[in-house]
């Protein structure tokens, strides 16, 4: 591994325990983490009511969006690590299933949720196929050597001079 890879392979593990902290503290807080700010919530949800977003978009459709997007960096992490989106998406699922178990059994104010583990492993899907649409392309694109890349270069260079 050259110095660059090294760098970038720690703050990738770096990013990836930083995220799984934050979702751990979010998945397992004693209370909704929501509810301190439900009042604001409310008054943000009105307010965009009353400049033009859909009446049909409400606290329900939010949360559900922000559990789907809660659970983008595990497809993502899942696929980097195992290359296969359905066992990335597997794990979502049973990390979801987990978490909302847990919250049955040991957090009374927390409310387990079906919904929740359909919108956390749609995230982990849509994590999954971003990571596989990306690196699809990456390994479409044919790289260039360096000496191409010279050569093209200056090509593009005496073209600029000439004009």
């Amino acid at each position: 591994m050259t110095l660059s890879q090294k760098t970038i392979h720690r703050l990738a593990v770096g990013l990836m325990a930083a995220y799984l902290v934050a979702l751990a503290l979010i998945v397992f807080w004693p209370t909704p983490v929501d509810k301190p700010a439900a009042g604001f919530l409310d008054q943000t949800i009105s307010w965009l009511h009353h400049h033009g977003m859909p009446k049909f978009v409400g606290y329900a459709q939010i949360e559900f969006s922000s559990n789907i997007l809660l659970f983008v960096p595990m497809g993502v992490i899942a696929s980097v690590r195992l290359k296969s989106v359905w066992l990335s998406v597997g794990i979502g699922f049973l990390a979801s299933c987990i978490i909302e178990l847990s919250q049955a059994l040991f957090l009374s104010a927390r409310v387990p949720s079906v919904l929740d583990v359909v919108a956390n492993t749609l995230g982990a899907a849509v994590g999954a196929g971003i990571y596989f649409l990306a690196h699809r392309r990456l390994a479409v694109e044919p790289r260039q050597s360096s000496k191409e890349s010279v050569v093209e270069l200056v090509k593009t260079s005496k073209e600029y001079r000439s004009k």
